[in-house]
C-alpha cells in the first residue's frame, strides 16, 4: 500500500517539470486532473517513486508538469500534458493513481512557463479558485487584499477557469474574488506543490 500511495503521489509531484521544460509540441494538450487519496496516501513520496511514475508516463507521451495538493493531502489537482485525455487516464491506471475528473486546459488566461516552480512569500498561502466559464477577472481588486495571480488555466469548452492565488489568507482571496466582478464556484487552500522530480 504504501508503494501504491507513494507512486500515485509521485505522479502528481510531476506535473510540474516533467519531460520538457519548453512548451509541449502541437499534437500534445494540457490537462487538470483531480483525484483523491485517502488520508496518507501522499505521504513519503520519494524520488524513487516519482522515477517510476516519470517512466511510466514517458511511455504513453504522458508529461507530469505539476500537481496542488490540499491542506490535508487528499486532495490534489494535477497539471499535465498527453496526446490525448485517454493515455492520461491509461498512465494514471499504469501508476495506480486515482482519476475523478479530467479537464482538458488549453487556455492560459495568465500563462507562467512551462516547468515554473512557484515561490511563496513568507505569511502568504496558496489558493484555487474555480470559476464558472472563461472568467474575464478585473485584477484591481486584488492588491487591495494582498492577492497576486500567480497563474490560470482555460477550459477547452471556454465552461470553466481555474485560477492560483497566492495570499494571506482565505478570506482574502474571497473578498478578492467577490469584488472582482467574476462568480466563483469554489475555493480551495493548496499549500503544498507537487513536482516531478
Amino acid at each position: 500500500m504504501k508503494a501504491f500511495c507513494a507512486a500515485m503521489a509521485l505522479t502528481m509531484t510531476g506535473s510540474g517539470l516533467v519531460a520538457s521544460a519548453g512548451e509541449p509540441a502541437a499534437s500534445t494538450h494540457r490537462y487538470l486532473i483531480e483525484r483523491t487519496f485517502p488520508t496518507g496516501a501522499l505521504d513519503g513520496v520519494d524520488a524513487a517513486a516519482k522515477q517510476k511514475v516519470n517512466s511510466n508516463n514517458k511511455t504513453l507521451e504522458v508529461n507530469w508538469e505539476k500537481s496542488y495538493a490540499n491542506a490535508d493531502k487528499t486532495k490534489t489537482y494535477c497539471v499535465y500534458t498527453a496526446p490525448t485525455e485517454d493515455a492520461v487516464r491509461k498512465a494514471a491506471k499504469l501508476n495506480g493513481l486515482p482519476v475523478d475528473v479530467v479537464t482538458e486546459i488549453p487556455a492560459d488566461i495568465k500563462a507562467e512557463p512551462r516547468g515554473a516552480v512557484q515561490k511563496i512569500a513568507t505569511g502568504n498561502r496558496r489558493f484555487l479558485v474555480k470559476r464558472h466559464g472563461a472568467a474575464s477577472v478585473r485584477g484591481e481588486s486584488d492588491r487591495q487584499y494582498g492577492v497576486s495571480l500567480l497563474t490560470s488555466y482555460g477550459t477547452a469548452d471556454e465552461q470553466a477557469s481555474y485560477w492560483v492565488y497566492e495570499a494571506p489568507s482565505f478570506s482574502a482571496v474571497e473578498s478578492a474574488a467577490k469584488a472582482s466582478g467574476a462568480p466563483f464556484e469554489s475555493i480551495v487552500e493548496i499549500p503544498e506543490t507537487l513536482y516531478p522530480y
